[in-house]
């Protein structure tokens, strides 16, 4: 499949991009991490606060592709630990639940901080976040998509 706007195949573009920690752990110089944060690909914890990692999946209109952005959710504690008990197991029976984002999203106005409805998947699948801000674009984006063009904008970071 080929993009209208410059004729590349749609193989050639970055179709996610993730994030490797919280930016609340990120900002931290290497010593306080190293004694105040826990972490690995899919959990992370710094002090009373507790993250998971997932996807916040925006449509990319005029395709059957989404755009996957790769990002940390701080959440209530009593459902990292049910999480993080039930890693291995398929989750997908598992109510939703509120958490609030944990990295700012490049073209976008701040994300940290804005509630995202938390979906867990099964064994294999990370958690998918749905912002609930109704005020926010990445809410409307989710909801309607975006053009293949944000895409382009997305990969010339």
């Amino acid at each position: 499949m080929k993009c209208n706007c410059c004729g590349k195949d749609l193989g050639e573009f970055t179709f996610d991009i993730a994030f490797q920690l919280p930016d609340a752990i990120w900002a931290l110089s290497e010593a306080e991490r190293q004694q105040r944060a826990q972490f690995d690909s899919d959990l992370s914890r710094l002090d009373d606060r507790y993250f998971i990692r997932g996807v916040a999946f925006v449509p990319v209109q005029g395709t059957d592709r989404q755009f996957g952005w790769g990002i940390w959710v701080e959440i209530p504690p009593e459902n990292f630990f049910h999480y993080a008990k039930n890693f291995n197991s398929d989750n997908r029976g598992t109510a939703s639940f509120s958490g609030k984002a944990a990295n700012r999203l490049l073209h976008y106005p701040d994300t940290c901080g804005i509630t995202m409805q938390v979906q867990l998947g099964d064994q294999t699948q990370r958690p998918i976040f749905t912002s609930t801000d109704p005020q926010h674009p990445l809410t409307l984006e989710q909801a309607n998509g975006i053009p293949l063009e944000r895409v382009h904008a997305y990969n010339d970071r």
